[in-house]
């Protein structure tokens, strides 16, 4: 596909020839720097086009956490490249592929980096509950483990009445899907944390739960609040400003 009038906003006109020639000699920030563009950057024809030729060059990017994944996956949702129009290889390639990269994520980021995840895989087709199965359906001691870390962030989270979760997936009701697979993943952390008792996080996420059955607060400080109770008693706004001088 001719790119000649592609972006000129945020590329150059070689950017433009190179990203059109062959794509192993597009350099990663290149890929990077168009996985973030806005959506009125390409017309819809050179979003599709160019997010097929870089797929498996994003996924990669975003496995290796090299671009943020909520930033960067969006460009496979309905207003850019819109993945569900594939062909039906390239689509389930890709799918394929991105499931795989949120197993890799679960056995080993930190649970608010699967969360960014989880958001821009939402973005994709604009739901959030196919992969939330995936995780469901994922196996072995590393998804253990990484259940029970998500389970726990997200449980505290409903007990602080925390939504704001995903930056790049917009939707009214982000926490619905979210309070669903918290509590139905209940089991399987009841029975991570009686196999594994030394676990504090298990542990916590028990004692989540239990809190939430009966609509108690959390007993954890939500972070920030001390910052908030130093100000409503008055003290300066800035720690700076206690500094002798």
């Amino acid at each position: 596909m001719d790119l000649s009038d592609g972006c000129l906003q945020c590329n150059t006109k070689q950017d433009l020839a190179t990203l059109a020639g062959d794509p192993a000699e597009v350099p990663d920030d290149l890929v990077t720097r168009f996985a973030r563009d806005p959506v009125d950057h390409w017309s819809s024809e050179q979003w599709r086009h160019l997010a097929r030729r870089f797929a498996p060059r994003i996924v990669s990017l975003v496995r290796a956490q090299a671009v943020d994944p909520g930033l960067a996956l969006r460009i496979f949702g309905q207003s850019y490249a819109d993945l569900s129009s594939w062909p039906a290889d390239e689509r389930l390639a890709t799918e394929d592929a991105l499931s795989a990269a949120l197993e890799h994520a679960l056995e080993r980021w930190v649970s608010w980096h699967v969360v960014d995840l989880l958001g821009g895989l939402a973005s994709v087709h604009d739901d959030l509950r196919p992969w939330l199965a995936r995780l469901d359906a994922a196996a072995g001691p590393g998804a253990e483990g990484g259940v029970v870390r998500l389970a726990c962030h997200w449980a505290t989270d409903l007990l602080w009445g925390e939504s704001d979760w995903f930056a790049w997936w917009f939707t009214d009701d982000p926490m619905t899907p979210v309070r669903e697979w918290t509590l139905a993943a209940r089991n399987r952390v009841t029975r991570f944390a009686d196999a594994h008792p030394e676990c504090k996080t298990a542990g916590d996420a028990v004692i989540a739960y239990d809190l939430l059955d009966r609509d108690e607060p959390s007993p954890w400080v939500y972070p920030g609040y001390a910052w908030d109770y130093w100000t409503q008693r008055g003290q300066p706004g800035g720690y700076g400003w206690l500094t002798p001088t």
